[in-house]
């Protein structure tokens, strides 16, 4: 970039990210290009660019467009951000444990029970069979919601239909409350956090946890394990009707509007064309740090050869699919949340389990409704027939 006058500086914002951009941005101080969680608000208010104003990001748009949506990084028929990065899951196993209890790695969920039970009875009080990590903000999306998906072919939204299925859950957390009432699940799982659930299996007292792509390199360096563990993708209620595993997306920068107000936006598309490239996403592959939502197009460029057969394995985007967005974060729910619900289903404190998917179900749906009515939604921008 120094023969074309581009120079970049990289600022971080510190823990409380959002909240020190929100008033940066604001003020007119914002950065050039920035991660930014609400691109509709942003983009109404004026505070960051559509890429469609500027030629140069063309390349992008034809390049990651057919991953985009409203709700990702389109709002009123414009791109402001594509989606360039997928965070996959699976669950990891303790080989070593389950060599030392004669067990085969599941593929059922039934599989999945008993393995998690023998390992606990033979644990001595030690060794338990599947830890769910309660603690961790995003655990009923990785280890709820995408697993669930995997045996009854989407999440709690229906993307044929565009409505909410929170019913579709109830066999699942049937699966789970089995490893909480036969004593498998590791104790305290109800505000354990995910880095205490993998500093235990790290140190070989769990035989299985939920896993993200993430954990590859967090397994060799934060929480090394001296044995060996395998990645498999989540067991399935029936192992003969296994559907692709949805994945989210990981968006790329904005632009702040600035850059086309003052004329500098082609330098701002310059940068961001090779921060997208091919030749970068290769790069940080092989390096175990991130999955391109490109897939295939990108493992196939490289020629590494000692790669971690579990990455290898969380970036096969043959066995996940993208999924379109949801439509949660533009309704007006009256009552608890989805999140609030399973927090209660799996604590105890909702023991009708059917009743509450239910009532999940209709208070999303007439929320949806409602907004489908007032036009703040579409409910065709949520609906995917294939």
């Amino acid at each position: 970039g120094k023969e074309k006058g581009i120079e970049v500086e990289y600022t971080v914002y510190g823990s409380d990210y959002y909240s020190t951009l929100d008033v940066a941005v604001s003020a007119g101080e914002g950065p050039d290009i920035y991660k930014c969680n609400k691109i509709g608000n942003y983009a109404e208010a004026g505070y960051i660019m559509a890429w469609d104003d500027e030629e140069g990001f063309s390349p992008l748009i034809d390049k990651f467009g057919e991953y985009n949506a409203p709700g990702y990084g389109e709002f009123g028929g414009k791109t402001y951000s594509v989606p360039v990065r997928v965070t996959t899951y699976g669950v990891a196993c303790n080989k070593e444990i389950f060599e030392e209890n004669n067990l085969e790695l599941p593929e059922t969920w039934d599989e999945m029970e008993e393995a998690a039970r023998v390992i606990t009875e033979n644990g001595n009080g030690q060794t338990y069979g599947y830890a769910l990590a309660m603690g961790y903000g995003s655990y009923n999306y990785f280890y709820v919601n995408l697993p669930n998906a995997a045996s009854v072919g989407d999440e709690y939204f229906n993307h044929t239909t565009g409505t909410y299925d929170f019913q579709s859950l109830g066999g699942f957390f049937s699966h789970l409350q089995t490893f909480i009432d036969d004593g498998s699940m590791f104790p305290g799982y109800e505000t354990m956090d995910g880095d205490t659930a993998r500093a235990q299996f790290s140190a070989g007292n769990i035989g299985m946890i939920g896993v993200m792509s993430s954990d590859v390199t967090t397994f060799k360096n934060q929480f090394p394990c001296d044995f060996d563990w395998e990645m498999i993708y989540y067991p399935v209620e029936d192992a003969n009707n296994r559907y692709k595993e949805p994945v989210g997306v990981s968006m790329s920068y904005v632009v702040n509007s600035k850059a086309k107000d003052e004329g500098y936006a082609d330098k701002v598309a310059e940068f961001m064309n090779y921060l997208y490239s091919d030749e970068v996403a290769v790069a940080t592959s092989d390096a175990e740090l991130d999955i391109s939502i490109l897939g295939d197009a990108i493992t196939s460029q490289s020629d590494k050869t000692d790669m971690d057969p579990n990455w290898e394995k969380f970036s096969d985007m043959d066995a996940y699919c993208i999924k379109l967005p949801t439509p949660d974060d533009n309704l007006a729910i009256e009552g608890d949340t989805y999140q609030d619900v399973y927090d209660k289903i799996l604590t105890g404190a909702i023991t009708d389990v059917d009743a509450a998917l239910q009532d999940l179900d209709e208070r999303y749906n007439a929320a949806m409704d409602a907004a489908v009515e007032s036009g703040e939604l579409t409910r065709e921008d949520y609906i995917d027939p294939d």
